[in-house]
């Protein structure tokens, strides 16, 4: 039995190093615990080590779109973990870094850093990159593939799926009534 133990260990642990695992939360836990929720469009990204050359942060500037909960000026921060900074990257499994550009459902709250920027609320929960196809719907999605699931209920841990294909109207629909409770 032992044996069987240390084997699947040692099978699980590689794939465990290079995942990041969240309990998954839905789209009114998301609105609850944010508080902002905006659509915005990237501008532009930098990354940069901390105080302690310990970390590298990626800051991404957004432009304000619009806003579904809470007030931001027309531009803002957004602080994610990871990034390049000369010869050095450090890449976090389930952080999607923006391109500029791309339009987003963001869910965020203050960073815990004195450095004016937010955070994703749920990591890559809170992050609905917006798609738009050649009929001109719009659709949104927060998957990630580098990224695990563990649910509570039955202790497994699974491929992060996240709210994948999901009409940016459905999104909204749900973030007004969330915000209303």
């Amino acid at each position: 039995m032992k044996r069987w133990l240390i084997l699947f260990l040692m099978a699980a642990l590689p794939a465990a190093l290079f995942a990041t695992t969240v309990i998954a939360m839905d789209v009114e836990q998301l609105t609850q615990r944010s508080t902002h929720i905006v659509e915005a469009r990237a501008l532009e990204s930098i990354s940069q080590w901390n105080v302690e050359h310990t970390l590298i942060f990626t800051y991404t500037k957004f432009e304000r779109l619009r806003t579904l909960k809470g007030e931001l000026p027309n531009t803002f921060l957004v602080r994610q973990l990871g990034g390049t900074v000369g010869d050095t990257t450090q890449k976090v499994a389930g952080v999607r870094y923006w391109r500029v550009g791309e339009e987003a459902v963001l869910f965020l709250q203050p960073s815990t850093l004195p450095d004016g920027a937010l955070v994703v609320t749920g990591l890559m929960q809170g992050s609905y990159l917006i798609r738009h196809t050649a009929q001109g719907q719009a659709y949104v999605s927060n998957g990630m593939p580098d990224a695990s699931e563990y649910h509570s209920t039955t202790g497994e841990v699974t491929s992060y799926q996240g709210g994948k294909n999901l009409r940016l109207k459905d999104l909204e629909t749900r973030i007004a009534k969330a915000v209303q409770r």
